[in-house]
């Protein structure tokens, strides 16, 4: 271990081990102000495809999962606290 610190636990519960090798070893300062740069920008583009998608919210047909749900005919109001196409149906 190398070590010449007493541990509160018995001896033989500690094994040396080698580091594991990491994917960073051979990058360069700039190759690490690169990749900011570049996940920056992906940060950036990320959050201007949710306020596109946040300016949709009143229209819960835009979810595709929502308008497969009503396509199929089943209910959404346990969803959104309000009656929807399959309530519509049953009382027609």
């Amino acid at each position: 271990m190398g070590s010449t610190r007493s541990h509160p636990l018995p001896t033989g519960i500690f094994v040396e081990m080698k580091p594991s090798p990491n994917e960073f070893d051979d990058w360069t300062e700039e190759d690490f102000d690169n990749e900011i740069k570049r996940l920056r920008e992906r940060i950036r583009e990320l959050e201007a495809k949710k306020v596109k998608c946040d300016d949709d919210d009143d229209d819960i047909m835009n979810d595709p999962d929502v308008r497969e749900m009503v396509e199929n005919g089943e209910h959404t109001c346990h969803m959104f606290d309000a009656p929807c196409q399959a309530c519509e149906d049953d009382e027609d």
